[in-house]
């Protein structure tokens, strides 16, 4: 069987952004044509490489399959298309995951600035995530480098730490707690506790929310901690927000709240810049290399 390489390159793309709409924007092409393209491979194959649905598109053990066979070839695809814009006197591009609040954390701010004072010719692009989607986005080659938050590294990556910071607690002015220098888990005891999705980083979510569930604190997910004009209309005086140090001051601000530190016991929050371990394309070793200056010792 002779496949048709243009159609593996199709399913490449759409497998690295598990959505047809996304995939189509990046080929330039529309979304039936390529859903057309992708049935068209799986016909060739006798398998389905995607489990579709109106919410969302899943690789099947099939396409993962496929997916690692094709990446080299989408790899090379990437890269010729970066010589052939050179070639041109195109600007190179460096394709960044960011956290929504990537605004907020100095590290990230002044080495994305570095860069591109260094390197006005590359095109940088940001794609917003939080740390779990980031790192699966960098496993399949999406992106090129990630900044993620308070998480060992995967097999296959390697992270530079370039700062850290602390967990903070959000309490009405008139709280009895808002009186304390610090706050510890015990304090918590039968409050409510407003925190991020667990879903999003269950590993950084044990490790801020399990001390404070095991005191007896009730913990309430909320998938849309960081719109803090809309959390201050949701929270009542008694219940207490919890964010990193990069967002409370503004979110202090905006809520009408004060901030009170809660130390952990194993250290602050780390604050990752991660890469794959393959060769990384110039632009991605300029921002790493840049990275290096300013990481942390570990």
């Amino acid at each position: 069987m002779s496949l048709d390489i243009r159609l593996v390159h199709d399913f490449a793309v759409v497998a690295e952004e598990l959505s047809f709409t996304r995939a189509a924007q990046r080929l330039s092409v529309a979304q039936p044509w390529l859903s057309t393209r992708i049935r068209q491979l799986e016909a060739q194959l006798g398998v389905p490489l995607l489990l579709r649905s109106t919410r969302r598109v899943e690789l099947t053990e099939e396409g993962l399959a496929m997916l690692a066979a094709a990446r080299p070839l989408i790899e090379a695809a990437r890269a010729v298309e970066e010589q052939a814009l050179a070639l041109r006197g195109g600007t190179a591009r460096l394709r960044l995951g960011t956290l929504p609040y990537g605004s907020h954390i100095p590290e990230q701010l002044s080495l994305v600035e570095e860069f591109r004072r260094r390197w006005p010719r590359i095109s940088l692009e940001l794609d917003i995530g939080w740390t779990q989607v980031l790192l699966e986005r960098l496993r399949q080659g999406a992106i090129e480098l990630a900044f993620v938050v308070g998480v060992s590294p995967p097999p296959g990556l390697e992270a530079l730490a370039l700062g850290e910071t602390t967990q903070d607690l959000l309490l009405h002015p008139t709280d009895p707690l808002a009186n304390e220098a610090a706050i510890t888990p015990a304090m918590l005891a039968g409050r409510q506790v407003a925190a991020f999705t667990r879903g999003l980083n269950p590993e950084l979510h044990q490790r801020l929310f399990g001390p404070m569930a095991a005191a007896g604190a009730r913990l309430v997910d909320v998938p849309d901690i960081l719109d803090f004009r809309r959390m201050r209309e949701m929270c009542g005086i008694d219940q207490i927000i919890a964010l990193f140090g990069w967002t409370t001051a503004d979110a202090a601000r905006q809520m009408g709240r004060v901030a009170r530190p809660m130390p952990l016991e194993d250290g602050p929050v780390r604050f990752y810049l991660v890469r794959r371990r393959e060769v990384p394309r110039q632009a991605a070793a300029h921002c790493w290399e840049l990275a290096l200056s300013g990481a942390l010792v570990s």
